[in-house]
């Protein structure tokens, strides 16, 4: 099925001195306002194409000559504008060829009167006797979620309603407004109860914008819900929320476009930091084996046993932190006599330390460790609890259980080490370790007092990298003890080899003896029993009564 309808172009002349018979150049244009490129809604049905260039041969003797194109419109799925009106453009000139060579003067057309002529064609629309549509267009929405967590993955679909209780809108199109922290993912097609659009992408003037497609026309009475995607990811200049616009535009002359909706979605930063720390080794079980103090160290190993102490600021996130200050305060010192000797301090990750006083001030010699695998492990290991569990040591229950002396810093003197800890996105970690080593002698002049050395570490967040604050930022600190207990050590006395020969020697004389004594006592003779020899008898004579 066709929609066609017929072009007539008629033409005559007049004037003096002339020939009987002129002939005109035509051109003639279809829907001739629609810009180069545009789709020409109505083409003529010989040709295929919305111009056509023809002559017109007009003679003196017939008062009119006329001629008829057959135009048809194309498919309405071909093209979107119903509402405009079809221009048909007729331009024409003299055709100077056809002029005879006989004529001094040539004709030429009337200056005053136009070259052109336009005429329009209208589509019959259904909008009653006066074909004026007036829709009456709403439009409302609505998110699916009130609150962006910066951090989280954040997808966003807005369900929107739009309706039309006037005529038929044609052309009509949702435009969304996308804010700069948005992107479009697409529309929801998961949903029956939703409408699924056809939706494009598009910039204008510098705006990013949805466009989906309600019909053409968007008839009298409709009213559906639709749902279109989004993430937000880009909050790096985001204020306290999102803004999404929202309207429906058409090309009716009267009544176009729809309220215009705002849509805000409130933006918040959350994040969850947490502190985890280690002593490596947990105790620390003396007497030491093996091992003499000395006045004047000069190595680490003549210090006394190694302890490590390792913190971690982990970010669980969602949001990302960007300035944080960490203290570590450690028992140094308890009148004048050394505990917990500093020897070095590594750190891994955006972390900057300094310590309130120096360290190592007795220039004790120590090897630094080129990779500390130990860190590594500690920092990467995502399913290790709060406190990280500390290693089984086999060692001697202490009688006095519970009478161990904590040693912190409100009763001994303390090197305060204060770090600042840069930006940390979420599941990103930075961490510290301690080197030290345990001054044995000051434990050793107390024998048997129990003791448990802590090291007190507290972190507080100072911002977060966007313009979004919480209202409380995370803070927290943790106690790391060691343990200095007592038990009986295992002492293997040398005995001396002729020690041992003797020992075997007069065991040996006093086995020899013990048996000489007994052999007198006659110990070893045997005596049988009387039932023995009554035997002996009876064996005889049944032996003498057989021989007989």
């Amino acid at each position: 099925f066709m929609y066609s309808f017929t072009v007539r172009v008629c033409a005559d002349f007049e004037g003096q001195s002339i020939s009987d018979e002129i002939v005109l150049k035509a051109e003639l244009q279809l829907d001739s306002l629609k810009q180069k490129g545009a789709v020409k809604r109505t083409l003529f049905f010989d040709y295929h194409q919305s111009h056509h260039y023809f002559s017109i041969v007009i003679e003196r003797q017939k008062q009119l000559h006329c001629q008829d194109f057959l135009v048809y419109l194309r498919d309405e799925t071909e093209f979107r504008d119903k509402l405009s009106p079809i221009n048909i453009n007729l331009n024409y000139s003299l055709d100077e060829s056809s002029f005879e060579d006989s004529l001094t003067v040539k004709p030429i057309l009337n200056y005053y009167q136009k070259s052109s002529l336009t005429e329009q064609a209208h589509i019959l629309v259904d909008c009653g006797e006066d074909n004026l549509c007036i829709p009456d267009l709403q439009l409302s929405a609505m998110p699916d979620t009130d609150q962006l967590v910066i951090g989280e993955e954040n997808c966003v679909m807005l369900i929107i309603n739009p309706r039309n209780d006037g005529e038929g809108a044609y052309e009509a199109e949702l435009h969304v407004k996308i804010p700069p922290e948005a992107d479009y993912t697409g529309v929801e097609r998961n949903n029956k109860a939703l409408r699924v659009l056809s939706c494009d992408y598009k910039m204008e003037n510098e705006t990013r914008m949805v466009v989906c497609d309600l019909g053409n026309p968007m008839v009298a009475g409709a009213n559906f819900s639709t749902g279109i995607r989004f993430s937000v990811q880009h909050f790096e200049n985001a204020d306290f929320s999102i803004n999404f616009e929202l309207q429906i535009k058409s090309s009716n002359k009267i009544n176009p476009t729809s309220n215009l909706v705002n849509l805000h979605i409130n933006i918040s930063a959350m994040a969850q930091v947490q502190i985890r720390g280690v002593s490596r080794p947990p105790t620390i079980i003396l007497p030491l084996h093996n091992w003499e103090p000395k006045d004047e160290p000069t190595k680490e190993e003549e210090v006394g046993p190694l302890v490590e102490h390792i913190y971690e600021l982990h970010n669980i996130g969602p949001s990302a932190i960007n300035y944080t200050v960490l203290h570590v305060g450690w028992p140094v010192s308890s009148r004048e006599e050394f505990l917990l000797y500093i020897l070095h301090i590594q750190t891994h990750g955006p972390l900057h330390c300094q310590t309130s006083s120096p360290i190592n001030t007795m220039q004790i010699k120590f090897a630094i460790p080129q990779d500390t695998p130990e860190l590594a492990a500690f920092l990467y290991n995502s399913t290790i609890s709060h406190y990280v569990r500390r290693r089984d040591v086999a060692v001697a229950e202490p009688h006095r259980k519970n009478s161990a002396k904590i040693l912190n810093c409100t009763n001994v003197k303390c090197v305060l080490i204060s770090c600042t800890v840069g930006q940390l996105e979420r599941g990103k970690s930075a961490a510290l370790k301690i080197r030290s080593r345990l001054w044995a002698q000051t434990f050793l002049e107390r024998k048997n007092d129990l003791y448990s050395l802590s090291s007190n570490v507290s972190f507080e967040v100072k911002s977060m990298p966007y313009k979004v604050q919480p209202a409380k930022l995370p803070g927290g600190n943790i106690a790391i003890r060691t343990s200095v207990i007592w038990s009986t050590p295992n002492v293997s006395f040398e005995i001396p080899l002729w020690v041992i020969i003797l020992a075997i020697l007069l065991g040996l004389l006093v086995l020899a003896l013990l048996t000489l004594a007994l052999w007198k006592c006659g110990f070893f003779d045997r005596a049988r029993p009387p039932q023995d020899d009554m035997a002996d008898r009876q064996q005889l004579t049944n032996n003498k009564t057989t021989d007989a």
